[in-house]
């Protein structure tokens, strides 16, 4: 009997040691299982974490681009407000294919005078007179004094386009024409199918152009005629004016005037002046 009450206390022992065994166990399992759950919240936090610092870095990022975009924006506005300034560059062309010719004074005893011949024009004289043309005549300027009426020749060449006369009297009105003379004395004949409309040939001279008339300025003062009173027009309506000189100034106080001005400067009554006078044909006292 005691035997067997032995046995049982025995078997209650260790199935209360089995009991506390398990227990333990249990506890060790529950508490891994914990562990792991609260590594797997800390992983899932600090992803989370990680993924709001990812967004407050592209905030900022999208900020900084914004921020540099509008001050490029500001600045290419404040580009495009400024002033523009561009230096610009044009060549005058060597010749404007017209014939023509032009005199301008450079001094009241020089002019200078410029010219061209058309393309169409030359092949016209080629047409009518020959391939050889240019080479059997040669080039004159006709220098014509309307005042006095005679005329001067100067020769010149087919490698210049200007030239640069000396002429005699000064305040007249001159023209000139340019020509082209054959070298030989005998009258040239024009081809037949060509028009003579635009070819003025006389013997051996072909006019090609006449030039714009010119009246070129005084080289002296005279006092021979002083007459007491000078005009004034009006430059925007053309009207004439007239004013009394005999109460403010006199022949012999401006006689006086120059002989002072200008002691070297006398020939006899007139001065010779090496520049260009000033005295145009509206003054009253030149002549």
């Amino acid at each position: 009997m005691a035997k067997n009450t032995e046995e049982m206390e025995e078997k209650n022992k260790e199935k209360k040691l089995d009991k506390k065994e398990k227990q333990v166990r249990q506890k060790i399992k529950n508490k891994s299982v914990q562990n792991k759950m609260i590594e797997n919240i800390k992983n899932f936090i600090s992803k989370i974490i990680d993924m709001q610092e990812k967004v407050r870095q592209d905030e900022e990022k999208e900020k900084l681009e914004k921020k540099e975009e509008k001050a490029n924006q500001q600045k290419q506005e404040k580009k495009e407000k400024k002033p523009q300034y561009f230096l610009e560059y044009y060549d005058l062309p060597i010749r404007y294919n017209e014939t023509i010719v032009k005199i301008l004074a450079q001094t009241p005893k020089r002019l200078f005078v410029y010219w061209d011949v058309s393309d169409k024009d030359k092949t016209t004289y080629l047409k009518a007179f020959g391939e050889h043309f240019f080479e059997d005549t040669y080039p004159v300027l006709l220098v014509h004094n309307e005042n006095k009426n005679y005329t001067r020749e100067v020769t010149i060449n087919d490698f210049a386009n200007s030239w640069y006369l000396d002429i005699s009297d000064s305040r007249d009105v001159y023209t000139i024409q340019l020509g082209r003379k054959f070298k030989s004395y005998v009258k040239p004949q024009i081809n037949p199918t060509v028009e003579e409309t635009n070819i003025n040939l006389k013997n051996d001279y072909l006019m090609i152009a006449n030039s714009n008339p010119l009246e070129v300025p005084n080289d002296h003062m005279l006092f021979e005629e002083f007459k007491p009173y000078v005009k004034y027009r009006n430059v925007k309506t053309y009207q004439e004016e007239t004013k009394d000189l005999t109460k403010t100034i006199f022949q012999k106080e401006l006689q006086k005037v120059y002989d002072k001005l200008y002691e070297n400067g006398v020939e006899g009554e007139k001065f010779d002046l090496c520049n260009p006078s000033s005295m145009g044909t509206s003054s009253s006292i030149a002549k």
